[in-house]
């Protein structure tokens, strides 16, 4: 026996608990089972590992949530430390990661974060790379001001250049006039174009 495997026995074990008394074949039957659960376990956090060791980190705001009809990946606006907004994706949706990270992501709009991203191939598309999120550790609210023409091109990238659609949007929002905004404010901003994701 090589010693990953016994060492993986192990673990089951004492995740399963002692055999009670006259239980021996339930109880090898539930170690067994929680060993081979254990080793698709550290296959999958091995994969995730190479791609958080691959990936990309950068320091931004997050300012807006949605799902890609077509894709069922999220996608991400962020904004960096530079002012740039960025547009990225996560996995699918119909996937635990991407369902688990689009839900992670959700509650952390407003929030600077640390972003771990890749570029990854897009599916049909040998030539295209997607930005794509793999991992997202929260460093609290936002509280930095936002410059307010800063914010305003903001707003304008995100709206693709309409003019009219950022300007109303910014309005709805009710935005000052002039003086800084918080990222809160300019995430409530931008879900208010009219093409904002769900």
């Amino acid at each position: 026996m090589n010693p990953r495997d016994l060492e993986l026995t192990l673990a089951a074990a004492r995740a399963v608990g002692p055999c009670p008394p006259g239980e021996e074949a339930a109880w090898t039957e539930q170690v067994r089972a929680r060993a081979a659960t254990l080793y698709t376990l550290a296959d999958i956090v091995s994969q995730d590992l190479e791609r958080l060791d691959a990936a990309e980190q950068l320091t931004a705001t997050l300012l807006s949530v949605g799902v890609e009809v077509t894709s069922a990946r999220g996608f991400l606006i962020v904004r960096t430390t530079s002012g740039e907004l960025e547009h990225l994706r996560t996995d699918r949706g119909d996937s635990d990661t991407g369902r688990s990270m689009i839900a992670r992501a959700r509650v952390l709009v407003g929030h600077r974060l640390r972003v771990y991203r890749l570029d990854e191939q897009k599916a049909g598309n040998a030539t295209r790379q997607v930005p794509t999120v793999v991992h997202l550790t929260d460093y609290g609210p936002d509280t930095d001001p936002i410059d307010e023409h800063s914010a305003k091109e903001n707003i304008l990238a995100a709206a693709e250049g309409d003019t009219t659609a950022a300007s109303e949007a910014w309005q709805d929002a009710r935005l000052p006039e002039k003086g800084a905004v918080s990222a809160r404010q300019l995430a409530d901003a931008l879900a208010l174009l009219p093409d904002a994701l769900p």
